[in-house]
């Protein structure tokens, strides 16, 4: 299933999708950062249908965390 990620951060986001999963569901997620693709567990924690859901990352290792962290940073400084 595709869907655009938006409103990263290092807990969760938000993916845009027009049938969400239902609210608590767990499921596999990958993420493109940049070059460099990432896969993280989440959870559903939030839908809204017709826009999408807002996903809990959860066990998340110390290396993603650092890859989402260090992507985190790139954006958010090229946007000041």
């Amino acid at each position: 299933m595709w869907g655009k990620a938006s409103d990263i951060s290092l807990g969760g986001c938000f993916v845009e999708m027009t049938i969400p999963l239902k609210p608590d569901a767990k499921f596999e997620i990958s993420l493109w950062l940049g070059e460099s693709k990432i896969m993280l567990q989440g959870e559903v924690a939030s839908a809204a249908p017709g826009y999408g859901i807002g996903v809990r990352f959860v066990n998340v290792t110390r290396q993603d965390q650092e890859s989402l962290g260090k992507f985190i940073n790139q954006i958010t400084h090229a946007l000041i």
